[in-house]
């Protein structure tokens, strides 16, 4: 007997919209594209918030009772869980397994077996359990989806391939918010009181990005003349973290050459990266499959990647030889990078229509067409 294609899905994202998060941006997108198939969609999160946007349902509930009794009250129907953070979710995918969801988990970042594999996190009985719940999202799901092969491979080799389907729904943007707009950039930049040098941009969550290193590497070009825009995701978690970064800029004799702008909507974000020339992509050197989606918003709007990155890194071998980003292996060659593209910022703009089109390779709707099947089937 063949199952009736599902009317309605769930989406349980622990960021879910309107938080100013890569996680809320994608799951609102998949959400875009399932209703424009004629799906009903609603959200399920544990964080507070309004009770919908873009005419969408948002079930906020307060701890696991609460979560339960959300996933008792709602229609049995395919359920979309992502990470990270990895330990909720899996609480949720077991939670709707048992509960008879057909579980489709969404793994984007392995936090807590790869941070207690470089020592980042302690070994204990907190640490093994939330391990144990990280792995079991392969168990809990009828159904895995990675961000990349880089990261499937990572994780099979860690826990062993799941005897479930696995598929693939790639980092991208949504280019209908994510375009070069060169219209836009003058005025956006008189706006912001943005002199006629090189603008250095970050755009994304704080933690987690090495900043710190990041910002003491750029010095040298700010007390040239560059200035750098800081798109932050503000909230009670990064709040400690900008604070420090405002102090260590005060430090190094920056603090009049950085610009804030916290929780942008996306479509601010990308009017506000049109009028930047040199985005900063900070990975941590041993997360080698990371492909972070800020990596593709820079270049759709006409901003040149620069990444510091390990050897290993997948976005090293996506740019290898390539004039329309740079990659940097250590801090001291950031730094040297920085100064160099800053001097010669004339040429990095001229570029800018080259990296917009080399941009359309990563569209979100690869990723919203994979995951759509998995729901729908």
């Amino acid at each position: 007997m063949t199952r009736a294609r599902p009317d309605r899905v769930l989406i349980y994202a622990h960021h879910a919209p309107p938080h100013p998060s890569a996680c809320a941006t994608r799951v609102s997108s998949l959400a875009r594209y399932l209703r424009a198939r004629g799906v009903e969609v609603s959200f399920l999160t544990s964080k507070p918030g309004p009770d919908r946007h873009e005419g969408f349902l948002i079930k906020r509930c307060a701890g696991r009772f609460g979560l339960i009794k959300a996933l008792l009250a709602h229609k049995r129907c395919p359920i979309f869980v992502t990470s990270p953070p990895a330990t909720p979710t899996a609480e949720v995918a077991w939670i709707g397994r048992v509960l008879g969801y057909h579980v489709v988990a969404d793994i984007r970042d392995p936090f807590v077996s790869e941070a207690l594999g470089n020592g980042d996190i302690a070994p204990g009985i907190q640490t093994r359990i939330k391990l144990w719940l990280e792995r079991s999202l392969f168990s809990a799901a009828h159904q895995v989806a990675y961000v990349s092969d880089a990261l499937r491979v990572q994780m099979d080799d860690s826990f062993g391939a799941p005897n479930i389907p696995q598929i693939i729904a790639p980092n991208g943007i949504d280019r209908d918010v994510f375009y070069l707009a060169e219209n836009t950039r003058a005025a956006t930049r008189k706006e912001l009181g943005l002199g006629p040098g090189a603008v250095f941009v970050y755009a994304g969550i704080l933690g987690g990005k090495s900043l710190g290193h990041a910002l003491a590497a750029l010095a040298p070009a700010l007390r040239k003349g560059a200035q750098l825009l800081m798109i932050a995701v503000e909230d009670d978690f990064s709040r400690p973290i900008m604070m420090d970064l405002m102090t260590q800029a005060k430090d190094l004799g920056v603090s009049d050459q950085i610009l804030w702008r916290n929780n942008l909507p996306p479509d601010e974000v990308a009017r506000h990266l049109n009028a930047c020339d040199i985005g900063l992509n900070p990975l941590p050197f041993h997360r080698s499959y990371c492909l972070p989606v800020k990596t593709f918003e820079y270049l759709a709007c006409g901003v040149h990647p620069m990444n510091i990155v390990g050897e290993n890194s997948a976005v090293l071998a996506l740019f290898e030889g390539d004039e329309l980003a740079s990659s940097c292996l250590t801090w001291a060659e950031c730094s040297t990078q920085a100064l160099a593209l800053a001097d010669d910022v004339r040429t990095v703009r001229q570029r800018a229509e080259k990296r917009a089109a080399f941009a359309k390779r990563f569209d979100r709707n690869l990723a919203n067409e994979a995951l759509s099947e998995a729901l729908l089937q």
